[in-house]
Order: structure tokens, then C-alpha cells, then sequence
């Protein structure tokens, strides 16, 4: 085993999806990069649209994932460090007002009054059982017209500073920290799934003009905006590339993993693309079963263009940041990224620029071929924050591959990932705070 120093020690990225259950074991290499040196994948059972649903099958599904991980190693990891993705159904948004009124002031406004301003956001009442974790200023209007991101130093008698309140659950950590204790394994944070596949899939520019994640999974479609370089928005819509398979089956009587097959090689999103002189048969006594390609198309169709982008552009809309997200746009990851045309059908419905969001920043050109696919990118996420966190910042040097905008500034790059990290550890420090109440 490696020796425990910044260049080389050992981390472990876990996620536990609604389909499958991987296990990533890498180190920072001498360049700054992430390389990996041992990886397992695993059925998910018991996990439904991104909930624990089932301990024992889920444990099952680690343990499995984790054995076949140490198979690669030939040696155990239950003393590692793991980093594991919390679904992010119970982490909400919201846009929040609040007032600092100054009349009779004349002098400038001070740093002190937006300090308090924030103050007395942080608190604000909230439903019970929820969890304030972050107050983010997203902007401020002086006298109820002059927008600014930064009102000390003007004159004004009202400040009005909008905000972005992040809040959360604790009982999806009392299910993860039960399953992480059952199959022996060293739980050191958790990490909302959104945010870790962002760090695997998108660059500080993207981040910093205003990009829309997609992340499209077996059970859930996880939405998370950034702007300024923060994370503003998330939502989880209950519904994910399962749902299409079952479509499949449930309309052509056949079972679901040859439902699976069918949608992974015949299947497209938009049905003009697809082949209407190509049947496909599928063997089945005693008749076997004949689908046209084009038919198929038409099932697929239904339920991604209404439901699953239908309900992620009304989620947009209502954020209040669509205006925000401007040429960066769209980027597509999670397994059900791969579905054949679905970028063309997201930028058409959508109108945002959109790309497949492949996860690379940070990582080797080296690592496994079976990894570079979006439908990794919540574990690979996982793990590189697990290793910034351990061994100190990742080059990504190879990011600008995956966006054709450059940054403004160094300066303004460094501020971005600032940003972004210092959302990362508010989470992170509420998600300690929740285990050490529920252990």
C-alpha cells in the first residue's frame, strides 16, 4: 500500500445511485491530476428515485461494488477515507428579500449594514425539521433601483439584498450512515450528488457566466444552476431513465433488461431519427415479438420530451435565473445523457446551448476507458473533491477541452472556485453536524 503523503494518499469515492453502486479508489499524481488505481461497480436494489429504501440490499450493493473494487488492489480499504453522495432530494433552494432601511443616512453605505443585512437573513424562520445551511447574496437593489453585487460605498436610504436559501434534511444521512457502518466502510463527508457531478463535468468559466447542470440518473433528474461562480439553484425531479425502460417493457410486453438493451442500441429521443424500415425481433415463445424502430422511437420520445425536459425547462423558468445561464447554456451528464440525440432534443425544446458533459476535469487521460462516460460522473465528482480536500487543489489542467469559453482573468477564475468551495464546506459542515447528532 501507498505511503499516506499529499502526492500519493489513497481516497475513496462512493456513489450509491438507483441503478448502480460504484466504487472509485484514486490518489493526486506528482502532475496535479487524479489518477485511479482500483474501481467496482455493482447493482443498485434498494435504491429508489435516489432513496435508501431497503438497508440490507443497499449494504448489499456496497459491499459488492467495494469487493470488487479490492479485487483490482488486492488490499482492503475499510481504513480509507470515503466520500459519499447524498441524493439531493431533501437539499432545497430558495429566493429570499429582506430589507435595510437607512433614512436620515446620508453617508455611504457600509460594509457593517450588508454584514447585518446578512445576519438577520440567517435568521429566518423555516419549516420544521428543516436545516438552514447557507445564505448565498446573489444581488442588491439601492432604493428599489439601482442593481449591484456590491452596494458598500454607494449613497441610498433603502437596501433591498436578495438571497439564495439552502436548507436540508437529515433523514437520508441517518439511512447513508447506517449503510456506510453495515458494510464497513469510513465515512469522512457527504457530498450532495448535483454539486460533485459539476466538479467533475464543468469548468470555473462555465460556473462563473452561468451554466444549468443536468444530471439524469435512473430514478431522479438533478438540476443545479450556477452563476458568479456559485451554486444558486437545485432542484430533483422524480424521474429518471428507469421510467423510459419501463415504458418500453410495459408497451411491448417484454422484459425490462431486454427493454434496456433495446433503448441502449435501437433507441432515439427523436423519432424523425430513427429507421422506420428496421424491425426489430425479439425472440419469445411461443411467438417471438417484432418492434419497429420507429415505434420505439415514439415511446422514448413521449416520456423524455414531456416529462423529463418539459419539467426541467418549467424548473428553469421558475428559478429566476434563466436569463443568467446565457451562451454557456445546457451540459447533459448521468447515464441518461447517452441517449441517442438527446442533446439536439434539449437545445431545440430548450433553446440554451447544450453539450454532453463528459467527466474529465482533473483526471488523467490514463484512467479506465469504461469511466469516461457521464453516467460516472457523480462517483468521479466525488472523488476528486475527496482528493482536494485530502492533498490540496487539482490541476485541471486539461478543462478548457470541454468548454469553448475562455476565462476573463486569472483573478476572476480564482475567485469562482472560491466561491464554489466555500459552498461546498457549508454543506459538508452540515452534513458532519447531522451524522455526529444521529450516531
Amino acid at each position: 500500500m501507498r505511503n499516506n503523503t499529499t502526492e500519493n494518499k489513497l481516497i475513496v469515492g462512493l456513489d450509491i445511485g438507483t441503478t448502480k453502486i460504484v466504487t472509485l479508489v484514486g490518489y493526486r499524481n506528482e502532475n496535479g491530476l487524479i489518477d485511479i488505481i482500483g474501481w467496482g461497480k455493482a447493482d443498485s436494489i434498494g435504491v429508489e428515485f435516489g432513496e435508501i429504501i431497503n438497508i440490507f440490499q443497499t449494504v448489499d450493493g456496497i459491499r459488492a461494488s467495494k469487493q470488487n473494487a479490492v479485487n483490482q488492489l488486492h488490499f482492503e480499504i475499510d481504513d480509507l477515507p470515503v466520500y459519499v453522495g447524498v441524493a439531493g432530494h431533501h437539499i432545497k433552494t430558495s429566493k429570499y428579500r429582506h430589507y435595510l432601511y437607512r433614512y436620515g443616512n446620508e453617508d455611504p453605505i457600509q460594509q457593517n449594514e450588508i454584514d447585518k443585512l446578512k445576519k438577520d437573513v440567517e435568521q429566518v424562520n423555516l419549516n420544521p425539521g428543516e436545516k438552514l445551511i447557507d445564505v448565498i447574496p446573489q444581488s442588491y437593489f439601492i432604493d428599489n433601483e439601482r442593481e449591484t453585487n456590491n452596494p458598500v460605498g454607494m449613497l441610498g436610504h433603502t437596501v433591498m439584498g436578495i438571497y439564495q436559501l439552502i436548507t436540508g434534511k437529515e433523514s437520508e444521512i441517518k439511512k447513508i450512515l447506517r449503510c456506510g457502518t453495515d458494510a464497513e466502510l469510513n465515512f469522512d463527508e457527504y457530498i450532495l450528488e448535483p454539486l460533485a457531478s459539476s466538479l467533475s463535468c464543468l469548468t470555473e468559466d462555465e460556473k462563473q457566466r452561468g451554466v444549468a447542470l443536468i444530471d439524469i440518473g435512473g430514478g431522479t433528474t438533478d438540476l443545479i444552476i450556477y452563476y458568479n461562480g456559485s451554486p444558486v439553484f437545485t432542484k430533483v425531479i422524480a424521474i429518471g431513465g428507469n421510467i423510459i425502460t419501463s415504458d418500453i417493457a410495459n408497451v411491448c410486453s417484454i422484459p425490462r433488461d431486454t427493454a434496456e438493451k433495446l433503448k441502449i442500441q435501437y433507441g432515439t429521443c427523436i423519432v424523425n431519427k430513427s429507421n422506420p424500415s428496421n424491425t426489430i425481433t425479439i425472440p419469445r415463445q411461443p411467438n417471438p415479438i417484432q418492434i419497429n424502430e420507429n415505434y420505439l422511437a415514439q415511446i422514448i420520445n413521449a416520456r423524455v420530451e414531456d416529462d423529463i425536459i418539459g419539467s426541467v425547462k418549467k424548473e428553469i423558468e421558475n428559478s429566476g435565473y434563466a436569463d443568467k445561464i446565457g451562451n454557456c447554456g445546457i451540459v447533459l451528464t448521468g447515464g441518461g445523457a447517452q441517449l441517442k440525440h438527446l442533446k439536439e432534443l434539449v437545445q431545440f425544446k430548450t433553446g440554451f446551448n447544450t453539450r454532453i458533459g463528459i467527466p474529465e476535469n482533473g483526471f488523467e487521460k490514463s484512467i479506465p476507458t469504461d469511466l469516461k462516460k457521464p453516467s460516472f460522473a457523480t462517483a468521479l465528482g466525488l472523488l476528486k473533491y475527496g482528493i482536494e480536500m485530502q492533498c490540496g487543489p487539482i490541476s485541471n489542467s486539461n478543462e478548457e477541452t470541454t468548454s469553448s469559453y475562455k476565462d476573463n482573468s486569472s483573478e476572476e477564475k480564482e475567485k469562482t472556485k472560491t466561491n464554489t468551495w466555500g459552498i461546498f464546506k457549508k454543506i459538508s459542515d452540515y452534513f458532519k453536524e447531522r451524522m455526529e447528532q444521529v450516531s
